[in-house]
């Protein structure tokens, strides 16, 4: 059984995108699977109470590697246009997606800006428990040294891999048809 996880905090998203999300991966995603949905306002038989309330906004994804076994995360602003059955394999190594296809120029300046070619959109995992517990050790410090967990990631030697193939792109790449197409920084 494969436990498909989500964050809803605050009201950037209302709840039409979590039951948009629900009802995408109940549409793509064959194998067995429980959708749930971390949130600071539970309402719904799939909802769990955020755990760490002292967090804020994409911090709370931290908080889901308390949950072991076959996890998979979505952000709430992704379109999914076919299967994701490819998503649904490998939990023993924590997965991420490679952001250079959309990031090319910015190669150049990731050291400078503290940028990432991590983007946590999507993740796979099985015991992400250490990742969190490093966190919550110096949180303080990693929420004013990094603006998201994608940072966090990228320069605190998290052991990570990317995702294999081209079927996840960003709306910035300009294909809307992929089978998974992110829409990160596009509802700022």
């Amino acid at each position: 059984m494969v436990d498909v996880y989500c964050v809803k905090w605050g009201k950037k998203y209302n709840r039409d995108f979590v039951e948009k999300l629900k009802d995408s991966i109940e549409k793509h995603l064959s194998v067995n699977h429980k959708f749930k949905c971390f949130t600071d306002r539970p309402e719904k038989d799939y909802d769990i109470p955020i755990t760490h309330p002292d967090l804020r906004g994409v911090w709370h994804k931290l908080s889901l590697f308390q949950f072991k076994g076959q996890c998979l995360f979505f952000d709430l602003d992704i379109k999914i246009n076919d299967n994701i059955d490819f998503l649904a394999s490998e939990f023993d190594k924590f997965t991420v997606i490679d952001s250079t296809p959309w990031k090319k120029e910015k190669l150049r300046t990731l050291l400078i800006n503290n940028d990432t070619l991590v983007n946590s959109s999507i993740m796979r995992w099985s015991d992400n428990t250490k990742i969190l517990e490093k966190f919550l050790k110096k949180r303080d410090l990693y929420l004013r040294l990094y603006s998201g967990i994608d940072r966090f990631i990228f320069n605190e030697d998290i052991k990570y891999k990317y995702f294999k193939g081209d079927q996840i792109s960003s709306w910035q790449e300009g294909n809307e048809n992929n089978t998974i197409v992110l829409y990160n920084g596009k509802y700022v």
